[in-house]
């Protein structure tokens, strides 16, 4: 068992005590019941991309690893982690990073929360055990994953994890999708000073800002829909004058 609790059922606003765990092969089914049921809500199909029992096998058994939270015997919220390697979906090949790297990549790949149970920040909260996990982890620095621009509460899961938008393409179905990551090692120092707030369906002034080494970096939702914060990579000098700053 990784963490027990207490959370808020926002449907009958009860408290429900529960668990997170580890999961096994044993609890695919259970995965897929409830991939199943929130695709069946999903009026947005590109949102998420769902996988097949036998990825989450391949995941489970030998090339990551997924939690679940359960309350009872009931699965209720699942996110894994995906060390992909040199397979042709390590999303590092996104920014064309060397084979060196590639072997340093980690991946949130399915992050899933019942309807009932979401408002309780269970998605960044689970992506975070699953980060702190990788820290430990000696062999990888980079953590990635994708996520698409109208999808407002992934946008602000992985941006407040301090992962930073880098790119914006297709993928999977020719869906679009930003891809995001962030250096655990060394992390990107960003001038916030020059911040620029951009429409998140505005992707050609995107393209313009990504292509000048802007990054994504936080969001904000107004009348007019999701706006992405981007600033530039700070200077050398920026960096050493902040520093000498803080002595």
């Amino acid at each position: 068992m990784i963490e027990k609790g207490k959370i808020i059922n926002q449907q009958d606003l009860k408290i429900y005590s529960y668990i997170i765990r580890v999961l096994d092969v044993n609890d695919i089914p259970g995965v897929i019941d409830l991939q199943d049921y929130i695709m069946s809500l999903m009026k947005n199909k590109s949102f998420c991309v769902i996988l097949s029992s036998e990825e989450h096998y391949e995941i489970m058994s030998v090339s990551g690893e997924t939690i679940g939270l359960f309350i009872g015997d009931k699965l209720y919220a699942v996110c894994s982690i995906l060390f992909p390697g040199y397979r042709e979906d390590n999303m590092a090949r996104k920014l064309n990073f060397s084979s060196e790297e590639l072997l340093q990549v980690a991946q949130l790949e399915l992050s899933m929360v019942h309807p009932n149970f979401r408002g309780n920040d269970l998605q960044r909260r689970m992506a975070d055990m699953l980060a702190r996990q990788v820290k430990k982890k000696k062999n990888y620095r980079y953590l990635f994953t994708t996520v698409s621009p109208y999808n407002y509460p992934s946008i602000k899961t992985v941006t407040s994890m301090g992962l930073n938008i880098t790119k914006l393409c297709k993928m999977y179905y020719q869906w679009d999708r930003y891809v995001v990551y962030k250096d655990i090692v060394n992390p990107l120092s960003l001038d916030k000073n020059s911040t620029i707030n951009v429409s998140s369906t505005f992707f050609e002034k995107q393209q313009e800002l990504l292509n000048k080494e802007y990054f994504g970096f936080s969001q904000f939702k107004d009348k007019d829909g999701i706006k992405i914060m981007y600033a530039p990579k700070m200077s050398s000098c920026q960096i050493i004058y902040n520093e000498g700053e803080m002595e």
